[in-house]
């Protein structure tokens, strides 16, 4: 049971090993800007649907509730939310008046995942034209249940481990830990723990399983307090250091025997 002992939050990232059997449920993408009012318009955003219809062909219209202060006075104001899937709907595509965020939970690679996001960040650049950034973060959220989870204690860092033991799991309710940490490429908010069957620590970005399971969701971001100029390179570079930052964390937390049971060649 030999781990990596690099520093996860700065330094090289080892090289990718495809996972035949990955414990990913989810994977995440979003992009802030300050508010554009006229995505709330269909004609607006018409133009953006018609470039990623052939993609993402199916549609559906959600509403953000938000609090509002107007005259001392705080009241509920809906924000529509553009939502765009695929046939199998396992990657949708979301547009708000404040981001952009592609979702999935048909993650194959970082090549596939980081082509479509610079595919939609370059259609999102030529219709809704957004000027500025405030925040862009990618987040991966490991899911670790049936076999894998009955031998955890072999596979994953003991420091992440706290009271998940097979010999007491089933008295645990739940247990949930977060660090909040800084790295090479911008912020790190990690939160890990165990969740009993059904239960999820976020049920929507990882719907609940009929199963013990052990969590890893791993969140990377950069936020800029004075707004950065929209810049398609820029945007692109940034997501795909902060997804392989991701990546030297999830390393740094198994072992190789654990990319073994998951169908890497190590």
């Amino acid at each position: 049971m030999t781990f990596s002992t690099e520093n996860p939050f700065h330094g090289p990232i080892p090289p990718s090993i495809p996972l035949l059997n990955s414990p990913l449920a989810t994977v995440l993408m979003q992009i802030r800007f300050p508010a554009i009012l006229s995505v709330v318009k269909t004609e607006f955003v018409a133009d953006f649907q018609e470039k990623i219809r052939a993609s993402y062909p199916l549609y559906q219209l959600d509403y953000d509730t938000v609090l509002e202060l107007k005259d001392n006075e705080i009241s509920n104001k809906s924000i529509p939310n553009w939502r765009f899937f695929d046939l199998e709907r396992s990657w949708r595509l979301s547009l708000s008046t404040e981001f952009l965020a592609l979702e999935t939970h048909d993650y194959r690679s970082r090549t596939d995942f980081l082509e479509r996001v610079d595919t939609v960040i370059s259609i999102l650049s030529q219709t809704i034209q957004p000027s500025f950034i405030s925040r862009i973060g990618i987040r991966y959220v490991d899911q670790i249940y049936g076999r894998l989870f009955e031998r955890l204690p072999m596979y994953i860092r003991p420091e992440l481990l706290c009271l998940n033991t097979q010999q007491i799991c089933e008295n645990i309710g739940q247990s949930q830990n977060e660090a909040i940490c800084q790295t090479d490429t911008g912020t790190m908010i990690l939160r890990w723990g165990s969740m009993p069957k059904n239960q999820s620590h976020e049920p929507s970005v990882v719907p609940p399983i009929d199963s013990i399971s052990w969590f890893l969701d791993i969140d990377t971001f950069s936020e800029y307090r004075n707004l950065k100029e929209f810049d398609v390179d820029h945007i692109s570079k940034s997501i795909n250091n902060l997804a392989k930052r991701a990546y030297g964390f999830f390393r740094w937390t198994v072992n190789d025997d654990f990319l073994r049971a998951c169908g890497g060649k190590v």
